[in-house]
């Protein structure tokens, strides 16, 4: 008897239309899944073009760090929270001194408003914002083709200025304009000239990065 009975249900038109019902609902359960993941997707997209950009290294400023012609990717920031040791991107497209075209230089973020620094016998020091004592600063990441013959005279950095540095200290066109071969400004830099740091992971995961990214 309930062989028979369920024969007759599916014979009948309740059968057809809870079968209808039911495939009604799978397809609203795959365009919802469907729709969300469209979403997710769009939500990612504008997070990242929002917040990230890339740069392309010219010049050995920052070897052995970059080289140049690696592509990396950017984090785009204000100038203000850029923080001492950072590789940062400036763009310095509106000052005359750079007329052979240079938009931006990508350098070593050294000291911040507050902060005094020098370089004696190869060896920078700072003396930080607040403090009266001068503290050597470690720098695992610069190069030096003649690290006695690197210094540089004593710099205040003033309200809203920065100091950088290339790692490549020998070869950097950077904020030093005391001495022969540094800034092409007669002036420090500005905090607002910085768009952009590249994060520590973008530069030890570059060549993964720039596979899929670029």
């Amino acid at each position: 008897m309930p062989v028979n009975l369920d024969k007759n249900l599916r014979d009948s038109d309740l059968y057809e239309e809870k079968f209808r019902f039911k495939e009604g609902q799978s397809n609203i359960r795959f365009c919802s899944i469907l729709l969300f993941i469209l979403m997710a997707i769009l939500a990612l997209h504008a997070y990242w073009t929002m917040n990230f950009g890339g740069v392309t290294v010219s010049g050995s400023s920052m070897y052995k760090t970059l080289y140049s012609g690696e592509q990396l990717l950017m984090k785009y920031v204000d100038g203000s929270k850029a923080q001492r040791g950072d590789v940062i991107v400036v763009y310095v497209g509106d000052y005359e001194e750079f007329t052979d075209g240079t938009e931006y230089l990508i350098k070593r973020l050294i000291a911040v408003e507050g902060d005094r620094v020098k370089c004696t016998d190869g060896q920078i020091s700072i003396m930080y914002k607040g403090t009266d004592k001068w503290t050597e600063l470690y720098e695992p990441y610069a190069y030096y083709t003649n690290k006695s013959a690197y210094d540089f005279a004593e710099y205040t950095v003033d309200e809203g200025e920065i100091f950088f540095l290339g790692d490549n200290r020998n070869n950097s066109t950077d904020s030093r304009y005391q001495e022969p071969y540094g800034s092409r400004l007669k002036d420090l830099y500005k905090v607002e000239d910085i768009i952009g740091v590249v994060p520590t992971w973008a530069i030890k995961y570059q060549k993964v990065l720039g596979k899929i990214l670029f």
